[in-house]
């Protein structure tokens, strides 16, 4: 089995293989700096979770000890959120097989993630997703410390999919144009 790789952009690898199947990795790390202050607000974080249970355990009023509580339960959805995007910037990947007939998309954290098989005759309306650079929803969608800011979008049957997160436009129009082609070669299959 033959492969060939080409780099189309700085953060995406396209393997061609004869097995009639093409394979996309989107990679998902970020310069050394901003991986050092994911991890910093991570720790900061922890710390401040660890204070919020102390006093959740050594409160002696009801009141104190519920506001603990609710104070340590906001603490832990935002921490897992933040490991998540440690995490992700640290070994994530987002990767596309585009195969005879079907596509597969996944989101992986090293080797894991779920994968979500598509039939490519069914894949519609390929293209980039125009974002508002005044909106500040989107400026947030751009920030390294969130998993977001998809630059690609199809529609599926009645289901919007996005990917190719926090790409620039010159590499989402690459990467569309890999797609594209691979997707009609393939669903004649």
């Amino acid at each position: 089995m033959k492969k060939q790789t080409q780099q189309i952009a700085p953060r995406i690898v396209v393997t061609k293989s004869s097995d009639q199947e093409i394979q996309i990795e989107i990679d998902q790390k970020v310069e050394r700096w901003k991986l050092s202050m994911l991890l910093s607000w991570l720790l900061a974080w922890a710390y401040c979770g660890g204070v919020f249970i102390y006093y959740a355990v050594v409160a002696q009023a009801l009141s104190d000890r519920i506001f603990f509580i609710v104070s340590t339960s906001l603490w832990l959805y935002f921490f897992v959120r933040i490991g998540k995007a440690f995490l992700w910037r640290r070994m994530g990947k987002e990767k596309i097989w585009i195969r005879p007939g079907e596509m597969e998309i996944q989101n992986a954290f090293g080797s894991k993630g779920k994968k979500e098989k598509l039939k490519l005759k069914s894949i519609q309306k390929l293209g980039i997703i125009k974002s508002d650079p005044g909106n500040f929803l989107a400026f947030l969608d751009d920030s390294f410390w969130v998993i977001g800011g998809e630059r690609i979008g199809f529609v599926h049957g009645s289901t919007n999919y996005r990917v190719g997160k926090q790409l620039d436009i010159r590499s989402a129009e690459n990467l569309v144009r890999v797609m594209d082609s691979a997707i009609k070669a393939y669903s004649k299959a």
